[in-house]
């Protein structure tokens, strides 16, 4: 029994560390014992402390909902206390204590019945999804700008199985060619019969050249419909290769009877239609990069070191090498800023970043953790000195002035050092460490550095 009441104990130490590391809070309703329970990550989302009070009452905390949401939230929760299956999951925008809207992904479940089989304690998760809300959101609007394009400018698109001979048209190239949905479109078929018979020989010809050197290719051909009328149509069409390893073509065609002067307008729509991909990663990249990085310096931020530590924390653990923290804080920065304004001296942030960057190695990492406070992550060869190298370096470097709107701006650098090596490297007590000794280097004068635990 003891053996599985350690086990429990691990478990539960294991999944509540995981939880606070993650945007995923923790809530427990038990009715019969008149109990609820939120976890601090619960909190931390909707921006309230632990000494926070939660709300008075369901109607204080529903008036905190986004009106569009609030009968849809109290139906989810009815019927989430009754136990519906297909309620576990429900999606809902809440106020942040700053102001703004969080959007949370609620999940819960019925873990205790009374004899009646009644729920009587429902357990869950909130998590927030307010970045995969605004990236879908982003690539929404992209979507309709896209569709709308596309409508606009009268393109219908195609995909094509070379493999399989399957072929999916949309609605606009079914009203190009004037059918309906329920022909059967397959290569060889449908679309061949339209070709006009003076155009069809070579139209037929450019296809399969460039289908068998798998080039991007382009055409302009008569089509004859079934009313008889010619249409004149202009295609693009490119091939690739699905996962499958199947051949495929994927192209757009509209028709270009009426004003072969819409050609400048429908070029573009097709560069929209392939760069649409590419546009989702750049946004994801951008997203991601805001996450990691001081939106100022460009350098890493907190987060971002978090990780690295504990990377290099595994990665150097047992070994010969270790981690050299160095805690960097600019002196006489608070004056710049009462003299000169903000601007100046944010401008200064950008330079002392810029600076440390020449002055340190590629293997160093260096993040703004906050203020005019930066930290350095250096890995520990077979002795410490390299690391009282670099803190000489920055503040020997850190001593040049900038040049301010014909001011000359000039700061110092405080260091504090704290480094450790071999088993069971805890970066964040190393950290702290450093922290120590730049209060120390700071009481000592300034402008110079103080190993850990040289602090006294």
């Amino acid at each position: 029994m003891k053996t599985r009441l350690a086990d429990l104990g691990i478990w539960e130490s294991r999944w509540n560390k995981a939880l606070v590391g993650s945007s995923t809070g923790v809530w427990d309703h038990d009715w019969k014992r008149g109990e609820k329970y939120y976890s601090p990550t619960w909190r931390r989302i909707r921006g309230m402390s632990d000494e926070d009070p939660l709300p008075e009452s369901t109607q204080a905390w529903l008036d905190l909902l986004h009106p569009d949401d609030r009968d849809h939230v109290i139906h989810c929760i009815d019927r989430q206390n009754e136990g519906d299956p297909d309620y576990t999951v429900f999606e809902y925008r809440e106020r942040h204590k700053d102001g703004h809207w969080v959007w949370i992904e609620c999940r819960g479940d019925c873990v205790e019945w009374d004899a009646n089989g009644k729920p009587t304690r429902i357990v869950g998760t909130d998590t927030d999804i307010t970045a995969r809300k605004q990236a879908e959101e982003a690539t929404a609007r992209m979507a309709r700008r896209l569709d709308m394009a596309l409508e606009i400018s009268g393109i219908g698109t195609y995909e094509c199985d070379l493999t399989t001979g399957v072929v999916d048209w949309d609605d606009r190239m079914y009203r190009i060619y004037g059918v309906g949905r329920r022909e059967d479109v397959r290569v060889g078929g449908l679309w061949e019969t339209f070709l006009h018979p003076a155009d069809r020989e070579r139209v037929l010809k450019n296809v399969d050249e460039h289908m068998r050197n798998g080039d991007r290719f382009s055409d302009q051909y008569r089509a004859v419909l079934r009313d008889g009328s010619d249409r004149i149509i202009r295609a693009r069409t490119m091939t690739f290769q699905d996962g499958n390893g199947h051949k495929m073509t994927v192209g757009a065609n509209w028709d270009v009877t009426d004003d072969v002067g819409l050609h400048h307008e429908l070029e573009r729509a097709r560069i929209l239609a392939e760069a649409r991909n590419i546009e989702l990663e750049a946004a994801k990249d951008r997203i991601e990069h805001s996450a990691m990085h001081d939106y100022l310096t460009e350098l890493p931020n907190r987060r971002y070191l978090d990780e690295v530590l504990d990377r290099m924390a595994t990665q150097y653990s047992g070994s010969e090498a270790g981690i050299a923290i160095l805690h960097v804080d600019l002196d006489r920065f608070k004056q710049i800023n009462d003299r000169l304004g903000h601007d100046a001296g944010d401008a200064m942030l950008v330079h002392t970043a810029r600076t440390l960057r020449r002055t340190l190695s590629e293997n160093d990492f260096i993040a703004r953790v906050g203020g005019d406070e930066f930290v350095v992550v250096s890995r520990l060869g077979a002795i410490e000195e390299p690391a009282s190298s670099v803190a000489t370096r920055m503040i020997d470097a850190l001593r040049e002035p900038m040049i301010y709107e014909g001011h000359r701006c000039r700061v110092g650098a405080s260091i504090g050092i704290a480094s450790h090596r071999g088993d069971a490297i805890d970066v964040r007590q190393l950290l702290r460490n450093s922290d120590i000794a730049l209060y120390e280097a700071k009481r000592q004068g300034r402008n110079r550095y103080v190993w850990f635990p040289g602090a006294a």
